[in-house]
């Protein structure tokens, strides 16, 4: 089996999105994908992956990852070449799967439990379309949305969550889904970029816990997604306002932080601020 052909598509509609189909000669097309700024990802694909695939095994998977990572240091851990190789390997897992007739968990080692706990991302139809903003670095346009503004089908979780998030929780149960992903928060990030949250932004973010506690109780889990975008002095005075919610954490850029390992976390991470920079042992200021 060789690979043939390498192919791109991207939408206008949703600009962050990019998929790869590779193509083989005896009709296997493996599909990848990867999310953000699919331009540069596509350049990168055509220009040094496709010279490079075409006309090899695409089963050697490893040794495709080993050879599209082996590149000049600055390339190898970010930016398009790593969500660029992301798909490739996608496509090629795919390929292989094709190609024994089997889903890709059991070439991957089969089964590690008879079941798994999910959680929804509270996402909807609108979230990360194109908008008239330049939307790789203005993500306010999920703020712009109104109650109602999305007919496109019964699953607007995001206009949900943001006004009537104790109604989504119940219809969440309601499909066995027990966990349930938001990011209330990220509208005061951007006011301040990340450097100050206001007991008023805070009261504001938090109506939607109260909300789903007041609808469910404690059958639901609650995520929070802070996207990287808080510095750590309001990131601490975040997680001081979320522990009476109960919520099961938080998901960032840089770390996943469990609450049942918030004491220590808060402590280590306060006792450095305080080496840092000279503040009293008593007390960490997080306003």
């Amino acid at each position: 089996m060789k690979v043939t052909a390498v192919e791109t598509l991207t939408i206008a509609e949703f600009p962050f999105l990019f998929w790869l189909r590779v193509h083989t000669d005896v009709g296997i097309v493996g599909t990848g994908e990867t999310f953000w700024a699919p331009g540069p990802v596509a350049s990168y694909i055509h220009d040094n992956v496709a010279p490079y695939l075409i006309g090899k095994d695409p089963r050697d998977i490893e040794l495709h990852d080993r050879t599209l990572g082996s590149v000049y240091v600055g390339a190898r851990d970010s930016g398009a070449e790593v969500r660029g190789n992301s798909a490739v390997n996608i496509a090629l897992w795919d390929i292989y799967g094709q190609a024994l007739g089997e889903p890709l968990w059991r070439l991957l080692g089969g089964r590690t439990n008879q079941s798994v706990p999910i959680y929804n991302t509270c996402a909807g139809y609108k979230h990360v379309r194109a908008s008239k903003r330049n939307a790789l670095f203005e993500r306010t346009e999920d703020w712009s949305l109104r109650a109602g503004d999305s007919n496109d089908g019964p699953y607007e979780d995001l206009l949900a969550w943001r006004f009537d998030a104790g109604k989504l929780a119940k219809s969440l149960l309601s499909e066995g889904i027990g966990a349930m992903k938001i990011w209330p928060f990220d509208i005061a990030a951007e006011a301040s970029n990340g450097t100050r949250i206001t007991l008023a932004d805070l009261d504001k973010a938090l109506e939607p816990f109260k909300q789903i506690r007041d609808a469910v109780g404690r059958d639901m889990e609650i995520m929070v997604e802070l996207h990287g975008l808080w510095t750590l002095p309001p990131a601490l005075r975040i997680a001081e306002a979320l522990k009476p919610t109960t919520w099961r954490g938080w998901k960032s850029r840089s770390a996943t932080t469990s609450s049942t390992r918030w004491p220590s976390w808060r402590g280590t991470l306060r006792s450095r601020l305080r080496r840092a920079s000279g503040w009293p042992r008593g007390r960490c200021s997080s306003s």
